[in-house]
């Protein structure tokens, strides 16, 4: 069973593995979630994707080995000592204890932006065979490859690394992000655009949340100091990232409600301009606080304005309704939150929970 020391010491430097993370996420987002799935960070490879069966089994995990890199990849020391330890990944995951179905199967995967040249051994009078994993030719799988450049590889490895049964599950995949932070920002903003479209407000909002939760189970100490695939800490699973995607679009459906009926609520609430100018800052705001457990003035007015659909019925607006509902929780429970936090709480649980298009 494995040893690992990944915590707060390995926090930083790891800004490309979590780009790809969200590159992956966006670019096979329809297919990925067509399943149960969750994604570990540092626990066992730089990352990987873990899909369940309808019982909760793993039927499948891709592991990344995540590299950026100035210059191209080719066969020597550094490429085969990564092959060789991408194998004993494979090893590993086959003797996690983790409940698997009887179909189960992973994929090992070095991932770079930089191409990967593959090549057999130069032998005079013989052509060599030659595999390049580039931009028009985006995954090679180790199988597949010619049984000489198979041979070049293998003969590098350390036979003490080296699980020769892993290497079919081997792939080489190309990722197109270039070399600079600036420029991952703004490939993963235009898959959000491309993905989301209309739908949110503030792309680099989603790619900064989604940032932060790998983030935050990539510091996260493995239970015991052991890499367990059951560990839940060191997971960011389905639900927490479609729950991260709804609350945008929740977000974009409250702001353009404020922007229609923003007069008119403004002076209804008596909300000062410089309230009604922060308007989409305190509306995101709500949708975060009413995630979290500890904020409990904000679920109060949420289950409230929830529960309260007979005030509808007496009203022909949306903004008189919002109205209504304010003044009736500001006399039910006399709040200790400022009256403008509590307006906006309203505006955005009255948006999602009664379902609008706006």
């Amino acid at each position: 069973m494995t040893i690992s020391n990944s915590g707060v010491e390995g926090a930083s430097g790891y800004s490309f593995q979590r780009c790809c993370v969200v590159y992956l996420l966006f670019e096979g987002f329809e297919t990925i979630n067509l399943d149960n799935y969750f994604i570990c960070m540092e626990h066992h490879e730089d990352f990987l994707f873990a899909f369940l069966d309808e019982n909760g089994d793993l039927k499948k995990i891709d592991t990344y080995q995540a590299k950026k890199s100035r210059d191209d990849w080719k066969i020597d020391s550094d490429l085969c000592e990564i092959i060789g330890k991408m194998t004993s990944v494979g090893k590993e995951l086959i003797n996690d204890p983790s409940g698997k179905s009887d179909d189960y199967q992973h994929t090992l995967n070095f991932l770079t932006n930089k191409n990967v040249l593959l090549a057999s051994k130069k032998e005079k009078g013989t052509k060599q065979k030659r595999e390049k994993i580039q931009v028009s030719n985006k995954l090679k799988k180790y199988g597949d490859l010619h049984i000489e450049i198979k041979q070049n590889i293998e003969t590098r490895i350390a036979k003490a690394i080296l699980e020769e049964t892993q290497l079919e599950n081997i792939q080489f995949q190309y990722i197109d992000l270039a070399q600079s932070y600036k420029n991952w920002q703004r490939v993963l903003k235009g898959l959000s655009i491309e993905h989301f479209g209309q739908k949110v407000n503030d792309h680099e909002a989603v790619i900064s949340t989604l940032m932060r939760l790998l983030q935050d189970v990539e510091q996260t100490y493995n239970d015991n100091n052991l890499v367990l695939l059951s560990d839940p800490s060191k997971r960011v699973s389905k639900e927490k990232i479609n729950e991260t995607f709804c609350m945008f679009a929740e977000s974009k459906k409250s702001f353009d409600f404020w922007r229609q009926y923003s007069e008119q609520l403004s002076n209804e609430l008596n909300l000062k301009l410089p309230i009604q100018r922060r308007a989409k800052e305190l509306l995101e705001n709500c949708f975060d606080y009413f995630k979290d457990m500890q904020q409990v003035e904000y679920r109060k007015v949420y289950q409230f304005v929830e529960k309260r659909t007979d005030v509808d019925d007496n009203h022909s607006s949306e903004a008189e309704c919002i109205v209504d509902l304010y003044k009736r929780y500001l006399k039910e429970f006399n709040p200790r939150l400022e009256s403008h936090m509590v307006a906006f709480a309203v505006i955005a649980s009255y948006v999602e929970t009664r379902g609008m298009y706006v």
